[in-house]
């Protein structure tokens, strides 16, 4: 499962490591079946939560992605067409992002913490890692 990085790098597709694809960024719950067997699927389970996170934030604010990046001034490098290939697991998240998003989401920072925690954990901590998700 999965496309495989280009030679020399680490970039991947994150939607095509998890099982439910078109939910990527849309559900508190994970999109991989069973157990996580690689950095791919545990990198995109955890862009999946953030994004999501982002999502529901926007969303309690009465806003979408689109209507957010059309408001605000953002830094360089960071778009609307970048931002919406995250949501949906197109485009990998980098560390820009993410301290971007912990500067304007008050416990993004906290909560990325939990989530990574969580999908890092062994196999005999599954539950840990529904529970932080949701």
């Amino acid at each position: 499962m999965g496309r495989l990085p280009k030679p020399g790098g680490a970039v991947i597709e994150p939607r095509s490591f998890t099982n439910i694809p078109k939910k990527f960024g849309q559900t508190s719950s994970r999109l991989t079946v069973g157990t996580i067997d690689s950095p791919q699927q545990g990198a995109a389970e955890f862009q999946h939560a953030l994004m999501n996170r982002i999502r529901e934030w926007l969303v309690d604010r009465g806003m979408n992605l689109r209507g957010y990046c059309n408001v605000t001034e953002l830094p360089s490098g960071l778009t609307a067409d970048r931002f919406y290939r995250l949501s949906v697991g197109e485009a990998m998240m980098g560390l820009t992002d993410l301290m971007y998003w912990a500067s304007v989401i008050p416990d993004f920072a906290e909560m990325a913490g939990r989530v990574m925690e969580a999908v890092a954990a062994k196999p005999e901590d599954e539950d840990q890692v529904a529970s932080t998700t949701g």
